[in-house]
């Protein structure tokens, strides 16, 4: 077996015929063979990976078998306290000392340092450079300190617990409210309906210190412990530091048992609907509920595979349905997945439009019955077939290039769960094997499992005032039982032709050819007056970014063709191209690698996608059609439309979609160009037939675009396709570049907006600073460096010494187009009573900055995060292209991107100190703050 894996990895060709018939059903799966897995004498388990991607990090995981489904009643909600309490001080690290040297080495708190907490787990992690002895042996005295040194300290405790209260608060809404009405049904009769992670919040002000002590002793113990080590590190020396910093943990002598429990089956079925004035709209949801399938074997795995098949053709059926003339819902789709650690379900679910709630359970209901009666097409089943194929031969060609970080996860779940973490490689081997023999059958078969007549659960989730017009628990029921008596007919398909063009299009030339050295970009001038810019990688073994883009967009049409510009970019991408619609290209693409998008912006089109090298000229095709033969399907168009209108309307009574409207409306300063559609009656206005005729004059003339394309490229190879299908589309070489016209959306600047929306108690302040900045590449970062130094420094006070905030963030960026101006951003939720605590807090720290310049510790942290990020990213295609692609609508030099590390690395506090000055200024400052519908503002003291 490893030595037909290693020929794999030698030769893709040798694989061919090589592995015929060495998957026995009942065999068990091996784990991925990179893998070393092994157990301290305490019942700790390890799985260790050296991966050199990126170099110098090594991702660590702590998993421990415990969560909310081990508390006790009075502990409702100290699973997840106790996580937040790991960053709050151990035996090692004082409080806030942890974040702060994590941060000093390039971790980032949030986006790289984290954990999570679930119903039955708990999860660390922690990314760890390893350029330095010092930070690797921190790196594993921060996992021990987690896992058996927390100190959990009275005083500590206390600051927590408003913090963890923010985090609720921020859950709180509309979601919060249905999800706790309906889970109950779903979980019947389970201990799960009643452990929601998040918890109580009267235990949580109110616990006592030791019932949280308790908690942490009970479950924090190494027969529930897991560690996962990927990364560029020898695995000998990590497991020698295993051993090392957990072979001392012991478990205690009147440890609880660790119990599973289960969502037990009901005969009956259920149906639960639930109205809420604030839903965005009706949900229907149609649950066949399971226990957990089996795993582990080869006959296991492939049930997987058959599940996933008829998910897909499943979907495929439902997405032709609600393209059709009142369809009976706006979109549903179909997939098996887990709920809990001891449930699993088959769902249809959608959204349905008003007074539709009945004729969309049908829906769902009738096309299940139909698979059932009639199984799938051939067609169906060699598309899916397809895809699956592709999706693993992806994944073992990249198998050398993939980034530790996605590979940490297999494991931990492996642990957790005993899900599969095979090799890419076995699994591509296992699918060529598999899949060709799957038969109609063993699918048809599989459906009869998956559609049950009994535990099944149904949920209708609605607004309140469509509630008279909703069908009763009972009614639906009855639906659910008449179902099972349904006599349907076979699902029919039309032919469709497997090449995109009827015929192929007269190659251009390039007329010129140029090399830029440094960052070895290939740029060519075709004759129809494209330019094309190729920047070939090794970062991806499979992986081709392209975009072309050109000045103008919506803002060269005058106002009454507002509507129509803005939505001709959608127009096509609903209607489809050349003779496909979406849902026939989706069918032609299916095993392929291609993803085309075209796009009419305010200021410039663009289409863009990603490819791989096999594909590529697939893709070319593609964007061929999109310039020369745009689709008008007016059912189509009629069909998108009235969803849309449906979905609007529905969207009215949120408070989120309420306050996104207002903040919009503010931002944009009444500019009509600048805001979005937020109301049915605005769609009325756009004529689709203008849409299609001003993306046509967008994409008129390959003169005006320019393309860029990123990866994994032969360009002996590219360029006479490029020549073919990128030359071959009609352009005026002669004319003059466009340019984008002006249209004067500027935001308000020293104004203060209030927008009361919503019941729950939550608020929410946007302070945005923004006005005339001339462009700058050195100080675009300074102020980059600005917004992380103050994120820094607003955790520490809003969160640490406060508690009044979950979380914080400050933004500040520079634009060229359509004129050079800055925006920086800070924004947090909160209380209603705590804005103006906390504001005036955000002012204080920014004027430390302004008065004193960053502390050195915070500069330095983040200059070394952004350095270990800059590294990464060097070896990431969507670096380059995002670069390149910079420098290119923004008329720099292609080399731009070579002075990113000086520009990176060389920030001063000076620096930093003086644009704080400059840009951080109430004559700035908009201020938008939500609060809820019904705040008192005097009654609060404000």
């Amino acid at each position: 077996m490893k030595e037909k894996i290693k020929l794999l990895v030698v030769s893709f060709c040798l694989l061919a015929n090589s592995t015929r018939g060495q998957f026995a059903p009942t065999d068990s799966v091996p784990l991925d063979e990179r893998v070393h897995v092994g157990q301290l004498d305490n019942g700790l388990q390890y799985y260790i990976q050296s991966n050199p991607k990126p170099e110098n990090k090594l991702e660590l995981r702590l998993a421990i078998k415990a969560g909310s489904m081990q508390e006790r009643e009075d502990q409702l909600g100290l699973a997840h306290f106790v996580e937040h309490m790991a960053f709050n001080g151990s035996e090692n690290f004082e409080k806030n000392e942890l974040i702060s040297y994590l941060q000093s080495i390039g971790v980032a708190f949030g986006s790289d340092l984290n954990a999570y907490t679930s119903f039955d787990e708990t999860v660390y992690i922690l990314p760890i450079p390893t350029d330095e002895e010092e930070k690797i042996r921190n790196g594993f005295q921060v996992l021990r300190d987690w896992a058996g040194g927390l100190l959990l300290e009275s005083e500590d405790i206390d600051a927590e617990r408003g913090i963890v209260v923010e985090e609720w608060r921020t859950g709180q809404g509309v979601d919060q409210r249905l999800r706790d009405a309906y889970l109950p049904v779903l979980l019947h009769d389970s201990r799960y309906a009643n452990r929601l992670p998040i918890g109580d919040m009267d235990i949580i002000r109110g616990a006592s210190e030791e019932v949280i002590r308790d908690f942490y002793r009970d479950w924090y113990r190494p027969d529930l412990m897991g560690i996962v080590a990927v990364g560029d590190l020898d695995p000998d020396r990590i497991e020698a530091l295993i051993r090392e910093y957990f072979s001392d943990l012991s478990n205690p002598a009147d440890a609880p048992e660790r119990e599973y429990y289960e969502v037990p089956e009901h005969e009956a079925n259920f149906v639960k609907i639930v109205t809420d004035e604030e839903a965005p709209g009706i949900q229907v949801q149609l649950y066949y509920k399971h226990p957990p399938a089996s795993s582990g074997t080869y006959a296991a795995y492939k049930e997987r595979v058959l599940r996933t098949m008829i998910g897909g053709m499943l979907t495929q059926r439902l997405d032709e349905i609600r393209q059709t003339p009142d369809a009976p819902f706006i979109f549903a789709g179909a997939r098996y997945g887990k709920l809990v650690k001891s449930l699993e379900f088959f769902t249809t679910s959608g959204v349905v439009g008003p007074g539709k709630a009945s004729e969309g359970l049908r829906s769902f209901l009738e096309e299940n019955r139909r698979a059932m009666q009639h199984g799938f097409t051939e067609s169906e089943l060699e598309r899916v077939k397809r895809s699956l194929l592709n999706s693993a031969e992806r994944s073992f060609k990249e198998r050398d290039k993939a980034e530790s970080r996605s590979l940490v996860g297999k494991y931990v779940s492996h642990f957790l769960n005993e899900t599969l973490a095979d090799d890419p490689a076995h699994r591509y081997d296992f699918y060529r094997e598999m899949i060709p023999s799957i038969t109609l059958e063993e699918v048809n078969e599989m459906i009869g499992e998956l559609i049950r007549e009994t535990n099944t659960v149904v949920i209708v989730t609605a607004p309140e005032k469509d509630k008279e017009s909703l069908p009763t628990e009972s009614e639906l029921l009855q639906v659910l039982d008449e179902s099972k008596d349904w006599e349907t007919s076979p699902y029919q398909e039309k032919e469709l032709r497997d090449n995109l063009l009827r015929s192929l299009p007269d190659p251009g030339e390039v007329i010129k050819r140029s090399f830029l050295d440094g960052v070895d970009i290939t740029t060519l001038l075709l004759d129809n007056g494209l330019k094309v810019h190729f920047k070939p990688t090794d970062f991806k073994n499979d992986e081709i970014l392209f975009t072309g883009s050109s000045k103008g967009g919506t803002s060269l049409y005058p106002d009454r063709d507002h509507y129509h510009a803005s939505y001709a970019g959608t127009a096509v991408n609903v209607m489809g191209v050349g003779d496909f619609s979406p849902s026939d290209l989706r069918k032609v693409l299916a095993g392929k690698n291609v993803q085309v998008t075209p796009n009419i912006g305010t200021y410039s089109e663009t289409i863009s996608g990603s490819t791989s090298p096999r594909d590529l000229e697939l893709a070319l095709q593609l964007i061929h059609l999109y310039f020369s033969s745009p689709r008008m399907d007016k059912g189509l168009w009629e069909v998108f439309l009235q969803n849309q209108k449906n979905q609007l309307e529905s969207a009215q009574v949120n408070p989120d979609f309420q306050f996104n409207k207002r903040v919009n409306e503010i931002i944009s300063n009444g500019n009509p160009r600048g805001m979005g559609v937020f109301s049915p009656g605005q769609l009325d206005s756009i004529q689709v037939d203008r849409s299609l005729e001003i993306f046509e004059e967008r994409f008129s003339n390959a003169a005006d675009f320019e393309f860029l394309f990123t990866g994994n490229m032969d360009l002996e190879e590219v360029i006479p396709m490029v020549e073919r299908y990128l030359g071959g589309i009609p352009g005026e070489p002669g004319t003059e570049k466009e340019e984008f016209r002006d249209l004067g959306i500027t935001a308000p600047q020293d104004q203060t907006e209030l927008i009361k929306v919503g019941v729950d108690e939550k608020s929410q302040v946007i302070m945005y600073f923004n006005g005339e900045a001339a462009y700058d590449l050195e100080k675009s970062q300074q102020l980059s460096y600005l917004g992380e130094i103050l994120t820094i420094k607003l955790i520490e006070t809003l969160r640490e010494e406060i508690g009044g905030v979950y979380g914080v963030s400050a933004r500040g960026s520079l634009g060229r187009v359509p004129r050079e101006r800055f925006s920086f951003v800070i924004n947090f939720p909160c209380g209603p009573e705590a804005v103006p605590e906390l504001t005036q807090a955000v002012w204080k720290e920014i004027k430390k900055i302004q008065e004193n310049g960053p502390e050195p510790a915070d500069l330095e942290k983040v200059r070394e995060t952004k350095r270990i990020s800059l590294e990464e990213n060097l070896r990431r295609n969507g670096f380059w292209h995002g670069q390149i692609s910079a420098a290119i609508t923004g008329d720099m030099p292609l080399d731009t991107v070579l002075g990113a590390s000086d520009r990176v690395v060389g920030v001063t506090g000076a620096e930093v100190q003086a644009l704080a000055r400059e840009l951080l200024k109430s004559e700035y400052l908009l201020t938008i703050i939500r609060y809820p519908a019904d705040f008192q503002q005097e009654a609060a003291g404000l």
